[in-house]
């Protein structure tokens, strides 16, 4: 997982330690799959089984701020976008039928906050949501609003606060607006990238003096293997491979081009009822 450096202007010591240990968390990231050899890598990617989801929502912007003292948390709020399926608690058939007949699916907009501790990687999270479908435009982004709700659960992000794993996992419970409630998990998929094998294929982070560590590239990894046409203004491809996700079975798939937003990797949260 190689995250972009952030720059955090209050210089006291709660905030530096923080810092601290996102950027060695960030510089390191790689060996949250030191599990998976390259070979792995090169052939596994292309399972698909582990991703399916209800819905599936993408982080679109992520304002966080640091908090507390002896117990730092790690507080963000974000905006999602994704699609869920015709049928489902967000996408409801009776509603969207009346309002466009021909939709095979519901988009999602989301607004997301959550509070998360830095000693065990747990917290709350809220948010409100609306669904809608095509509208008055076809061209841009669905608009017309079907139904609005608010969800809420626990957030387990232990396995990326303390282990280094690009993965997270909530419970919670959405309302509809003057309706029902539903429960349903998510897992969220952080993307990641690989800037180098060691001697026995497991991810590592090269350095200016390390020789044990070596660069690759999309084509070390995935050979003559097709991949996805994808945004790639922001990631230097001769240096690294493309942004990636993790699977449940430890396998890897590249992020799709509609999985980018702005240029960048968007985290992917998937949702079951």
């Amino acid at each position: 997982m190689r995250y972009p450096q952030v720059r955090v202007n209050d210089a006291s010591r709660r905030e530096q330690k923080v810092r601290r240990q996102e950027i060695e968390m960030r510089s390191k990231t790689t060996r949250m799959i030191a599990v998976v050899g390259l070979a792995v890598l090169a052939t596994a990617w292309l399972s698909t089984a582990a991703m399916a989801a209800d819905a599936r929502l993408y982080e679109m912007t992520e304002n966080l701020k640091l908090t507390g003292h002896k117990v730092v948390h790690r507080k963000a709020t974000s905006e999602l976008l994704g699609t869920a399926d015709l049928g489902t608690p967000f996408c409801p058939e009776r509603l969207v039928k009346a309002v466009n007949p021909g939709a095979k699916s519901c988009t999602v907009n989301a607004t997301g906050s959550d509070d998360i501790s830095f000693a065990n990687g747990l917290g709350p999270f809220t948010g409100t949501f609306t669904v809608v479908v095509q509208g008055d435009n076809t061209a841009d982004s669905p608009e017309f609003v079907v139904m609005k709700g608010t969800f809420k659960g626990k957030m387990d992000f232990s396995p990326a606060i303390l282990h280094m794993i690009p993965l997270g996992s909530v419970v919670g419970k959405m309302q509809v607006d003057g309706g029902r409630t539903f429960p349903f998990t998510g897992t969220f998929r952080l993307p990641f990238v690989i800037e180098g094998v060691d001697a026995k294929g497991a991810p590592c982070t090269p350095g200016p003096d390390d020789k044990s560590c070596f660069p690759v590239n999309d084509a070390a990894v995935f050979g003559n293997t097709p991949l996805p046409l994808t945004p790639m203004e922001r990631y230097d491809l001769s240096t690294m491979t493309r942004p990636l996700y993790l699977l449940d079975d430890g396998s890897v798939l590249p992020v799709g081009s509609s999985e980018f937003g702005g240029g960048w990797a968007a985290v992917r949260f998937e949702i079951n009822f």
